[in-house]
């Protein structure tokens, strides 16, 4: 009877840890879904800003400025030949598109002016800085405005969510361990003991 107790909690906690994981990898992607579109609305609001009032467009004082009010860390203009020409960061003047492949992922920008991106975290061409980074063409289609935000909100969120952090809180009984293994590297990812993490099923005599 206790044996059959055993087991039956046991699938419990599995499906609960299957459950949450499953969860929170959805919550992931529509929290990275919903931040990107937030960085598109930010771009096209400065856009407005700048249309505007066309006399802060050199102004990396005010667009400095502006950036602080908009929460985003980098303001850029580019031209239609994919040139950054001005914005809130000078060191990055003269970058374009065919500088890297991090900014040559918004090369398509170029034949199509309906067109918003936002791009996943990568490093910048610039400083290898991970960054992410949304664009919009202006309402005249003269240049386009791109902001770069220093994804501290998202990479939050993202670690809240590893698997080792999910497994490691689940509740268990005396005598009962939780693993959740890599089926490729064979390496365990979460634990309810975390000093097991990253050893094998085997290192750790199961």
């Amino acid at each position: 009877m206790n044996d059959k107790n055993a087991q039956t909690t046991s699938n419990v906690l599995l499906d609960r840890v299957i459950a949450v994981i499953d969860k929170n990898e959805l919550s992931e992607s529509e929290f990275v879904k919903s931040l990107k579109d937030d960085y598109i609305v930010r771009a096209k609001a400065i856009s407005y800003i700048v249309d505007a009032k066309p006399e802060v467009e050199y102004d990396i004082a005010e667009l400095q400025k502006i950036a602080g009010l908009m929460s985003v860390d980098e303001i850029h203009f580019i031209d239609d030949t994919g040139t950054i020409y001005s914005g809130s960061i000078p060191k990055y003047f003269g970058y374009s598109f065919d500088s890297g492949e991090q900014m040559a992922f918004f090369k398509q920008m170029l034949n199509n002016y309906d067109l918003t991106l936002c791009q996943d975290v990568t490093p910048n061409t610039a400083e290898a800085k991970e960054m992410m980074y949304a664009i919009t063409w202006n309402e005249s289609k003269t240049h386009m405005v791109q902001v770069g935000i220093t994804p501290k909100r998202l990479l939050k969120e993202l670690k809240r969510n590893q698997i080792s952090n999910v497994v490691a809180d689940m509740p268990v009984y005396k005598g009962m361990e939780i693993f959740v293994v890599n089926t490729k590297t064979k390496k365990i990812e979460g634990a309810t003991n975390c000093a097991k993490i990253g050893n094998t099923l085997t290192n750790v005599n199961c």
